[in-house]
């Protein structure tokens, strides 16, 4: 149980606010109750003039909270969200563009709110353009927080939708009712069934690595992180033991071999280049550089860490570089530690990012690993 959380609602609502009050009563009659504090209504220009004139006007959400003696639920015309393209208030979702606003409008409304670690949501699909209710729904996997939840609303399918049926009041009253044939039927409100189902929902947050972004493109990153997640192993580099772990494959290289992997790999964390790694090489260069200045420096560097800092072996390697481990040696190591690589890593699906792989660009040849750099670590 969660305690002293304020509990918001969240729902997506068109031209039926009955959908609102159904959810309010349901949760309000689980066998753990949850008591509403807030209210947060997604709806169109249409849906919020209907929201304003039954829910507030009318008095029906005051009538429900006053009848099941409910807390006061804080609930305003400023609570009630209209979809927009740019300043303009939409009436309904009918093309591209306004179903995009609509995906920016949700998710980043969630996102806002699941900000407040005093909070918990609850958001309700049952309303509104399924458009709306997949956005929703889609907006809590993003940035839900383990206690948020997620519902959908079922209503007797007399009731459904039924202009004068809100709630079950606790005093029954007969409302007519449209039956499935098209006639109308006078059914006591004592025949209302409102169930209450919970949905499961992947939870991504803290799990993937999202920056604010247009709904097209946090499904981008986030698709992304996935694929970085699912595909690409993890490479681990202890210089000291000359080891490279990737996953649960432990490779051992001879010193030059890990100097130059290690380098690679280097490179590929200290890239500050902010897109994605699977679709960026700027940590890539050709052979050539690795024969000049500064790189001769870094790699002597790191050749001299993996003998335990020995300044001496350092120099020796950089004193010997460019005679022993000229472009035409680089290669053929290159070469060594990609077959050693392929000869132990057993997941075939996944080895490959870790090679050291050449790509042709700017009329020469780079070198790099492709792996993301978040899936790189050098002890």
């Amino acid at each position: 149980m969660h305690y002293n959380l304020k509990e918001i609602l969240v729902c997506v609502a068109g031209a039926t606010p009955q959908i609102i009050t159904e959810t309010i009563y349901a949760l309000a009659i689980k066998d753990h109750p949850v008591y509403i504090n807030k209210l947060f209504v997604i709806t169109t220009k249409k849906g919020k003039e209907i929201i304003i004139d039954t829910l507030l006007n009318k008095g029906i959400l005051i009538s429900l909270i006053s009848e099941y003696n409910l807390p006061v639920i804080e609930f305003s015309e400023n609570s009630i969200i209209t979809l927009k393209t740019g300043e303009k208030e939409i009436d309904d979702i009918r093309d591209t563009n306004e179903s995009e606003a609509a995906a920016d409008i949700i998710t980043n409304f969630i996102a806002e709110l699941a900000k407040d670690a005093t909070t918990r949501l609850h958001c309700s699909i049952a309303g509104g353009r399924k458009t709306m209710s997949f956005y929703l729904g889609t907006a809590l996997q993003l940035f839900g927080r383990p206690h948020d939840r997620l519902y959908h609303v079922l209503v007797s399918p007399e009731f459904e939708a039924n202009r004068e049926f809100f709630y079950p009041p606790k005093k029954p009253r007969c409302i007519k009712c449209r039956l499935e044939d098209g006639s109308f039927k006078m059914i006591s409100t004592a025949e209302a069934k409102i169930e209450l189902a919970e949905l499961p929902f992947l939870r991504l947050r803290d799990k993937i690595e999202l920056k604010e972004a247009t709904f097209k493109e946090l499904m981008k990153m986030s698709q992304n992180e996935i694929d970085i997640a699912i595909i690409q192993p993890e490479i681990k580099v202890k210089l000291k033991e000359r080891e490279i772990k990737i996953v649960s494959d432990v490779l051992l290289l001879p010193p030059v071999m890990l100097t130059i992997y290690s380098f690679f790999l280097k490179r590929k964390i200290e890239c500050d280049n902010a897109k994605a790694c699977l679709s960026c090489n700027d940590c890539y260069l050709s052979l050539n550089k690795l024969t000049e200045e500064p790189f001769i420096d870094e790699l002597a560097s790191l050749y001299g860490f993996i003998y335990d800092k020995d300044p001496v072996k350092s120099s020796e390697f950089k004193e010997n570089y460019t005679q022993k481990y000229a472009t035409e040696n680089l290669r053929s190591y290159i070469s060594k530690i990609n077959r050693k690589i392929s000869q132990i890593v057993s997941d075939d699906s996944s080895y490959h990012y870790c090679l050291i792989k050449s790509i042709r660009k700017y009329g020469s040849t780079l070198y790099g690993v492709p792996i993301d750099k978040r899936k790189i670590k050098i002890i």
